[in-house]
């Protein structure tokens, strides 16, 4: 089991945290939906409460001045502009004044209340017109009652409200421009506004608590998947490649991120098996040049010989060199393939000049073994490494000479299909079976043992051409049939658009 990666300790600043940076944001937006909630409920009900109070004041307004009007002129008059001082004015007129004055009370419009003082009663009181006091319902300790101001905007609104310490009053213009007012103590009217303004915000507080406990208790819920997948990738290792995440019941989104990991552990778990594979087959390769050199430099040794078989030791022992350096540089070339750079950086040439120049390196090699080959060039551009695709070439060419007859007749050709290269190299030969088709680019894996061995042939040169062409961003495939021979086709991408120059050689 792979070592697990340290803890990182915390310094003066916390490590930043997936389910803390979750939590924060859940706080932040449960806090503010409590305070909005809050707020609304508590302007609500305040405003609410007040609208009584207004409703009431307003109302006992409206029937005092309905009394001043319904009281007769002289009586009115008397009330609002001073007690009579012609002979007129009798005693009749007084009495009736005073009646007035005793008429006129707190109208029956407030909801009922237990009044522990007397300031805590309604009152109301009426001033004439210029601003001297007519009636006053209460003696009791209300502090100092002026006389409103009655500007354009408060006869407009009819009834005007004013907020006096801790009483609340409405006041309008009635008879005779006389201003009548109405109060009251709002004093309970305030504690229970407060009483539930503490209640929203104990209830706030308590709610909040509950959603970040239980938000808290969601995001380690939430989070656990990623803790699995943390689980099983500090696990991976070079000897524990096959533990897999398990995404049965994970959410969509972590579901695919839990695939493409398990994809990509998939892929590292083949590559490791490749590399172990490739390394086993590499030592076996070697394995026999390695016994060949020992034996024949043990034999050498073990006797005098002549001159003859000891030039015949050192011929074998040169062969089986010649082998190990064959196997060693494909070995290097695929490794510079896999890494999939290049020394000299990408370069632009034309895909038929380098065809035929590889064909005129295996001229001789082909001729030897009679394989005719006969090339259809057209002019293509490319950029790649241009030694790397010319090892492709002649691989492929020089495979002819290990699997193919003598009279083998093969065909090259460069066509472009849709701004793709493609090479083509047929032959007429024996053909592969389609049991071998399937694996004949895999590394070391040789269609004809015993004839592989014979030539030199390590089971690498086909690989080689494929990890190059791939690494080009290119395809290669092949097509075969028993007795009718093979197609190789190369693709590789053009540098730009195709021009065909064709030539038949």
């Amino acid at each position: 089991m792979s070592k697990r990666p340290p803890k990182p300790m915390l310094g003066p600043f916390r490590v930043r945290s997936l389910r803390g940076r979750i939590q924060l944001w859940y706080a932040a937006v449960l806090a503010a939906v409590i305070i909005a909630f809050g707020s609304v409920l508590y302007f609500v009900h305040r405003s609410s409460r007040f609208h009584e109070i207004d409703n009431e004041l307003s109302s006992a307004v409206e029937v005092l001045m309905g009394q001043l009007r319904a009281a007769d002129r002289q009586t009115r008059d008397g009330l609002l502009h001073g007690a009579p001082t012609s002979e007129a004015n009798t005693q009749r007129l007084r009495d009736a004044i005073a009646k007035l004055n005793a008429d006129l009370r707190v109208p029956s419009t407030f909801a009922p209340r237990k009044i522990a003082h007397p300031y805590e009663a309604p009152y109301f009181a009426i001033w004439r017109f210029n601003g001297s006091p007519a009636a006053l319902s209460t003696t009791a300790e209300i502090g100092e009652l002026a006389p409103p101001t009655i500007d354009a905007q408060a006869i407009a609104r009819r009834i005007t409200y004013r907020n006096r310490g801790l009483f609340r009053e409405a006041y309008g213009q009635g008879a005779d421009d006389a201003i009548v007012l109405v109060g009251r103590y709002i004093g309970p009217d305030v504690r229970d506004i407060r009483n539930i303004l503490l209640l929203i915000c104990t209830t706030g507080v308590v709610v909040f608590a509950i959603g970040l406990i239980g938000g808290w208790l969601v995001s380690s819920h939430s989070i656990r998947p990623l803790l699995d997948i943390r689980r099983v990738a500090a696990d991976i290792g070079e000897r524990n490649l096959a533990d897999r995440i398990k995404t049965e019941r994970m959410d969509l989104e972590l579901a695919d991120l839990a695939n493409i990991l398990n994809d990509t552990f998939a892929r590292l778990e083949a590559a490791f098996a490749r590399q172990r594979q490739f390394t086993a087959d590499a030592s076996h390769e070697l394995r026999t040049p390695l016994a060949v050199l020992q034996m024949h430099q043990q034999l050498a040794l073990a006797r005098e010989r002549s001159p003859e078989e000891y030039r015949e030791a050192l011929e074998t022992c040169q062969k089986a060199t010649r082998q190990m350096r064959q196997l060693v540089d494909s070995m290097l070339t695929l490794a510079r393939a896999d890494d999939k750079t290049s020394p000299a950086g990408p370069q632009k040439f034309d895909l038929k000049a380098l065809v035929e120049d590889c064909l005129a390196q295996t001229s001789l090699l082909l001729t030897s073994h009679e394989i005719c080959v006969a090339a259809n060039l057209g002019a293509v551009p490319l950029s790649g490494d241009r030694d790397q695709l010319g090892q492709v070439i002649t691989n492929l060419l020089t495979n002819l000479t290990v699997h193919c007859p003598p009279q083998t007749m093969a065909t090259i050709t460069i066509t472009c299909e849709e701004e793709t290269a493609v090479l083509t190299i047929a032959d007429d030969g024996p053909g592969i079976a389609a049991t071998d088709l399937p694996q004949i680019f895999d590394r070391f894996y040789r269609v004809d043992q015993p004839r592989s061995r014979q030539s030199g042939s390590a089971g690498l040169g086909l690989s080689i051409c494929r990890t190059i062409v791939e690494a080009h961003g290119g395809a290669i495939t092949a097509e075969s049939h028993v007795g009718a021979g093979t197609t190789f086709r190369v693709m590789l991408p053009a540098a730009s658009d195709c021009h065909h120059d064709d030539a038949t050689s």
